[in-house]
């Protein structure tokens, strides 16, 4: 395949003023057309984006110029969209989370084996430079003995998917799942214990979401995570991995640059910043992660050897058992 890999966007979430400035950095890609649930929303969104074409979902997923989709829309409706494209023979970029469970992701790799096409949640955190570099220093600082991470923020708009229970919002699946993968990332195991609590329905506002949440997971050698998520509590998005000979620290680990290494009475700063190749577009990583799907695609590649469909699965499995315990059900399930 010598020509650039062609994307369709499919949906016109808000998350595209900042995915956008990441495809604007590749070379290796054109986006043919954007679609969405009206076609008002998706003129707006290729006007703003100089996007050639305007589609509805159905006229989308039969266009045979289109390579793989991307799927920027509320969790509630990925794996409805995914599932269709995937039946039209699409490849598909959907973003996290996946799905709203578990059982939702296995019904979506069923699909994507059944049409024999790519796959994959768009976790860009996996994909940055200085991943690599957390990942060779981990034996400087001996055996990791505990993980910790909070990833929150504040909303204060009441009205937002965030607050809603129908739209499967809260804390856990928003920003609590980045906790979950960094945590996985490094220690590249499943918790045998994890427990924790929520904060729902406690003002006047009534949520029925989890508004923010800690937990602990425990490992097979002892291992620990510690993490929190809130979207009504801001917290520093710092990561810290603890060893036996020293520790990390990440700032904003959930779109990694920096890595602080200590080691005794030495400390060492790595960097790895985002390249940016235009004049006031700065592009926060998004880039990463579609150049690895661009070359997935050119290498006729199912599944992503990175972001693979078992870690999508031990993720949302692990959002599904922290949910039980808070009794935390969505009324699509």
């Amino acid at each position: 395949m010598n020509r650039k890999i062609r994307w369709g966007l499919l949906g016109a979430g808000k998350i595209l003023d900042r995915w956008m400035k990441g495809a604007r950095q590749i070379d290796d890609m054109e986006i043919v057309a954007v679609a969405s649930r009206t076609r008002e929303s998706a003129a707006k969104t290729a006007e703003k984006f100089q996007i050639p074409e305007v589609l509805t979902y159905e006229e989308m997923l039969v266009r045979k110029d289109i390579d793989i989709v991307y799927i920027p829309v509320p969790h509630t409706a990925h794996m409805e969209l995914a599932m269709k494209a995937m039946e039209a023979g699409k490849s598909v970029l959907v973003e996290k989370p996946a799905g709203i469970n578990a059982q939702q992701w296995e019904k979506m790799t069923e699909c994507a084996k059944k049409n024999q096409v790519f796959l994959m949640e768009a976790v860009w955190t996996r994909f940055f430079p200085i991943m690599k570099e957390i990942e060779a220093h981990l034996k400087d600082i001996g055996d990791v003995r505990v993980v910790s991470t909070n990833f929150s923020f504040r909303n204060d708009e009441m009205d937002s998917r965030l607050m809603d229970l129908s739209r499967a919002g809260g804390s856990l699946l928003d920003v609590g799942v980045y906790d979950l993968h960094f945590t996985k990332m490094i220690l590249k195991k499943e918790p045998v214990l994890l427990s924790g609590v929520a904060s729902m329905d406690t003002d006047e506002h009534h949520l029925q979401v989890d508004e923010q949440a800690a937990w602990i997971a425990q490992y097979d050698k002892g291992e620990l995570g510690l993490m929190c998520s809130a979207v009504r509590t801001d917290m520093i998005d710092t990561a810290y991995i603890y060893g036996t000979k020293g520790h990390m620290v990440i700032p904003q680990f959930w779109k990694p640059w920096q890595l602080q290494l200590t080691v005794g009475d030495k400390t060492e700063v790595i960097e790895k910043p985002v390249p940016q190749k235009i004049a006031g577009m700065e592009d926060e990583g998004y880039q990463f992660e579609i150049a690895h799907v661009n070359q997935c695609i050119r290498d006729g590649v199912k599944e992503s050897p990175v972001m693979t469909w078992e870690e999508t699965a031990s993720i949302l499995k692990q959002c599904d058992r922290l949910r039980k315990q808070w009794n935390l059900k969505y009324p699509q399930e």
